[in-house]
């Protein structure tokens, strides 16, 4: 594939880079609809991520297997190439700090769950009634 014009390999590339800005920016907005709580808007998130993963597969295809030594050879393809390092970077940061912020939450949730456990178990222990052949007031005349 090295012999594909210079100007679609570099229509590629902008395409590659324009789809992972976009995938940043949602990782943004998942990130948000995590700290929200808002499982409709992840959900929403998520799918368009994962059709625009799809797209930059299939325009991986495409590319030429000697990528690398064309960035060195050809100077706008090295800039191009590492425009969509960074903002690949960028992408990954994003999802790492969403991870975060999602075990974040995971973590809460389960102490959360864990104080209910704890309280209904000291309730429960409030609630016990004496059995019924013991007596529940003494007479002492």
């Amino acid at each position: 594939m090295a012999s594909m014009p210079m100007q679609d390999l570099l229509d590629i590339l902008d395409a590659q880079c324009e789809d992972y800005q976009v995938m940043c920016r949602e990782g943004l907005v998942q990130r948000g609809c995590l700290r929200d709580d808002d499982l409709k808007g992840l959900n929403a998130t998520s799918r368009r991520i994962r059709m625009l993963m799809d797209r930059v597969r299939g325009r991986q295809v495409d590319m030429p297997a000697d990528l690398a030594q064309l960035g060195r050879q050809l100077p706008e393809v090295g800039r191009r190439l590492e425009c969509l390092r960074q903002t690949i970077q960028s992408v990954l940061d994003v999802r790492d700090e969403t991870d975060g912020a999602a075990r974040q939450l995971l973590d809460d949730t389960r102490r959360q769950l864990y104080q209910v456990g704890t309280g209904r178990r000291a309730s429960r222990g409030y609630r016990r009634q004496p059995p019924p052949q013991a007596a529940r007031f003494v007479d002492v005349r």
